[in-house]
């Protein structure tokens, strides 16, 4: 080994120890370019590993003017040195050059990589059976719908969201569909299809997950600069609703840092309402309308930091999780606030979580307006709308429109990104808002035609991301049951009450492509046999006759209800298939009978809108957990084909006989033995039972 010759000075020093038994040489500076932070810090510990080391000179040095982290204060960085400053040493002419130039090709592909993020890009289906009316929205260039125009158009039923192309037509007033007419009928195997998408670069108002990392949002995603997390406290909120027929209990956590958006009773006491805004609020620092995302599966790939999507105004932001989930989802977003649904719900589906999100957000209206009624302030004049935004919502856009003339037909328009609160605050500012109850945009395509932002605004379904007045919609529930198309149900739940749905068609919003969790979170297995190699089950499989040797499943029932009926409903109705002329009557509830079948829906509340039927001859009734407003005399307006076929689904055998009597089916339909089913469950895991029966 090589000899050093040192003065005996220098050599004292170096090989002298402390009292901890450190050689004193550690209190020498890493380097002559810093200096100490402060004489008072503590020592360093012979226990430190190397990373240790570095994070503890990193801490308690700062940098002199000749070192390049110098300028870091003067923009306003709190930390001293650059987080990712990164050093490599090594013996001269060992290639630290060219391992350099590796390491920034390698990190040159990735940071591009992380600027793009793939969207679904597909084109709306069933644009060529859309209503054929007489009234559109020809004010073109109205920013917001006038409501008396508004009110006039009729009711798109037809479903345009490609995501549903899978999924049963809903026939409505003026369609009139040839058989012939469509040709392209989707293969019905289970499984998710391949859906198109395309790359596209990041705006700089994009939603991000837990992969972002940028100087601007730390603070909001609530990692200090020293990188210890936030406090949040676990706070319970009750409310009793009578349907469920019991009290609700609710946990939210709340980060210290967002404890401002809520009211309690004292200082760290009981919670005892979310704080809303006023309707006649004009301030453009904050949105109004607070946002839900309910979410599963996605605690990494979820897109909750909205920080540049709403370009750093202040919102009120709510990730809806499971209790099993809540931990994980704390552990990655330690500065979000979080709604955590009751442990019944572990293993409910999207429908629950709307379902008690609009059920909170009432009876939150209601708390306000008691609260701020004795500050003078009158009911009506609280902010009524909630967001309720699914967790894949990447960005927005805008149309901008040049026409020729007001009515001209020649226009040319272009789309560009801008951020969530550059919508969310022209829609909040909508002249008559309060009128509206539901509110939503278009899905972003590269082949969205002229046609479909020619008119500013439609009144059809809305999906995604959702502006909803829970105030109108009070006695409109989401089916808390639910695992697919709930937000189609709604709407025409929504409708069908009379109430007013708009999408505003000149804002589009991107949903980005995320291969974990949300609807993926579900695997229906075997219930008992469990194995290294599981055998598939199909969907043949999700129901059996009660009382047989058939394999139980380890799934919800209602989930086995919903993809029996989308893929193998035709055993069912087998009258209605690519027969659409002759939908199924479906009451009450929309249910996805695949593609090859449409369906008519009616609401049996009264003076409910339904489309005229008295011309259409049906070719199968469904009856879905019917309530009591779901009566003989009601269901006797209607006609049905001769063989035509009923589907009766309740939670027990009890109530299908009950419903079958009640309803009195047997005048007009024949009912046998072996036509009774049930969903695939064990007794314990509450199956649900279907009746079967031919019109006579």
């Amino acid at each position: 080994p090589p000899i050093v010759f040192l003065p005996k000075l220098v050599y004292d020093m170096v090989m002298s120890t402390d009292s901890s038994g450190l050689p004193k040489a550690a209190s020498l500076l890493p380097s002559h370019s810093v200096m100490w932070a402060s004489s008072f810090r503590p020592l360093l510990s012979k226990m430190m590993t190397s990373t240790e080391q570095s994070l503890y000179y990193r801490q308690w040095t700062v940098p002199r003017p000749s070192h390049m982290d110098y300028s870091n204060r003067s923009e306003g960085r709190v930390d001293s040195f650059h987080p990712r400053r990164l050093l490599l040493s090594g013996p001269p002419q060992i290639g630290k050059t060219g391992a350099y130039l590796q390491f920034l090709s390698i990190l040159s592909r990735m940071l591009i990589r992380l600027t793009e993020v793939d969207v679904y890009d597909e084109e709306e289906i069933n644009t060529n059976l859309k209503e054929e009316s007489d009234w559109h929205y020809l004010q073109l260039s109205d920013p917001w719908p006038d409501l008396e125009l508004f009110k006039k158009m009729p009711f798109d039923y037809i479903i345009h969201d490609p995501k549903y192309e899978d999924a049963s037509l809903i026939c409505s007033h003026h369609q009139s569909i040839k058989n012939e007419g469509i040709t392209d009928f989707h293969s019905v195997t289970p499984g998710p299809r391949s859906r198109q998408t395309a790359r596209m670069r990041l705006s700089k108002y994009a939603a991000y997950n837990t992969y972002h990392h940028c100087e601007q949002c730390h603070q909001y995603m609530g990692f200090h600069p020293r990188y210890q997390l936030y406090e949040s406290a676990l706070h319970a909120f009750a409310f009793s609703y009578s349907m469920l027929g019991e009290e609700i209990q609710l946990h939210f956590i709340i980060p210290k840092s967002k404890e401002h958006h809520f009211v309690f009773s004292q200082p760290g006491g009981q919670l005892e309402s979310m704080r809303l805004p006023l309707v006649t609020d004009k301030s453009h620092e904050y949105i109004k309308s607070p946002t839900f995302t309910p979410t599963t599966g996605r605690h990494e790939h979820g897109l909750f930091n909205l920080y540049h999507a709403m370009d750093g105004a202040s919102h009120l932001h709510v990730l809806v999780v499971k209790e099993y989930e809540m931990a994980i989802y704390k552990k990655y977003w330690p500065n979000h606030i979080m709604l955590v649904l009751p442990s019944i719900f572990n293993s409910a589906g999207v429908g629950a979580a709307h379902f008690l999100i609009k059920e909170l957000s009432y009876h939150n209206l209601e708390l306000e307006r008691n609260r701020q009624e004795e500050l003078g302030i009158k009911p009506q004049d609280i902010w009524p709308f909630i967001v309720i935004s699914d967790d894949s919502c990447v960005m927005w856009n805008m149309v901008d429109v040049d026409y020729a003339g007001e009515r001209s037909r020649e226009f040319s328009w272009s789309e560009r990104h801008v951020s969530l609160k550059h919508v969310m605050q022209h829609i909040e500012a909508s002249p008559d808002i309060t009128h509206y109850a539901l509110i939503g945009m278009r899905k972003w395509s590269s082949k969205t035609r002229s046609s479909e932002v020619r008119e500013p605004f439609s009144r059809c379904h809305v999906h995604d991301f959702i502006i909803l007045n829970v105030d109108l919609t009070q006695n409109v529930q989401y089916n808390q049951n639910r695992f697919m198309c709930d937000d189609v149900d709604f709407n025409l739940r929504v409708h069908s009450a009379g109430l007013l749905l708009c999408r505003f068609n000149r804002f589009s919003m991107m949903k980005k492509q995320i291969a974990v969790g949300g609807h993926r979170s579900f695997h229906i297995t075997s219930k008992f046999h469990v194995s290294d190699n599981p055998v598939a089950i199909v969907p043949a499989q999700y129901i059996c006759a009660p009382d047989s040797k058939h394999t139980f499943l380890a799934a919800p029932a209602q989930l086995l209800l919903e993809k029996f009926l989308q893929y193998h409903s035709h055993h069912f109705f087998p009258l209605s298939l690519k027969n659409y002329n002759h939908p199924v009557l479906s009451v009450d509830c929309y249910l996805n009978l695949g593609s090859q079948i449409s369906v008519c829906y009616v609401s049996s509340r009264p003076h409910s809108l339904n489309i005229s039927s008295s011309d259409l001859m049906f070719s199968g009734l469904l009856l879905y957990l019917c309530d009591s407003f779901v009566g003989a005399s009601f269901l006797k307006k209607f006609h049905f084909l001769k063989g035509a076929t009923l589907c009766v689904i309740c939670q027990d055998r009890n109530s299908l006989r009950q419903t079958v009597v009640r309803l009195e089916l047997e005048d007009e339909w024949q009912f046998r033995l072996r036509d009774e089913f049930q969903t695939a469950n064990a007794k314990e895991d509450r199956p649900l039972f279907f009746l079967t029966g031919r019109h006579i």
